[in-house]
């Protein structure tokens, strides 16, 4: 009997510690399980956030390529817009030194023509102070010469024919800058 107790426990022990290790063994498969679920759930949470992040860096990216395309067209545009101004600014040089030649030849032709009508000026002035001082010689010589009567040119003949000889040589030597009859010309 106490023997039959002690096998009784004994199996009741070996029922209780076979219990125990299935149970053991359950819940050691359980946590294997939970385990290799959570393994698998890392896994895929890891994946997702993977892919998320590549999702991420194309989208950063396509906006990046995108922004830079754009302001590739934006500096582009400056550029063209800033050659336009210039050829611009050159045309409106142009057109100013073109204005300025224009108003420099027109104030050095009417600077020539003011010179050209001082010169006709002065030249008629000459001239008119010419005619004159030519009028006064004449009524001066006129006024210092003597008249003289028939009779008397008749006795200094030959002494007028000398004087009038040398006058003209003299002329012939120092002949007049302006020749007499020759001013109404000019």
């Amino acid at each position: 009997a106490l023997d039959e107790q002690e096998e009784q426990r004994q199996a009741e022990m070996q029922a209780r510690l076979q219990r125990q290790n299935d149970l053991m063994a359950k819940l050691q498969a359980n946590v294997d399980g939970i385990k290799k679920g959570a393994g698998d759930n890392d896994a895929q949470r890891a994946l997702a956030q993977q892919e998320e992040m590549d999702r991420h860096f194309f989208e950063a990216e396509n906006v990046k390529q995108n922004r830079l395309k754009q302001l590739r067209v934006q500096n582009q545009a400056y550029l063209f817009k800033q050659m336009d101004e210039k050829d611009g600014r050159k045309a409106g040089d142009r057109e100013l030194s073109d204005i300025q030649a224009q108003i420099l030849s027109a104030d050095t032709s009417e600077y020539n023509e003011v010179e050209r009508l001082k010169v006709v000026n002065r030249r008629s002035h000459l001239v008119e102070h010419s005619k004159d001082i030519k009028k006064q010689m004449a009524y001066k010589l006129v006024q210092s010469q003597p008249v003289m009567s028939e009779a008397e040119i008749m006795m200094n003949k030959p002494l007028l024919q000398l004087v009038e000889r040398t006058l003209e040589n003299r002329e012939r030597a120092f002949p007049q800058t302006i020749p007499e009859g020759k001013e109404d010309e000019e």
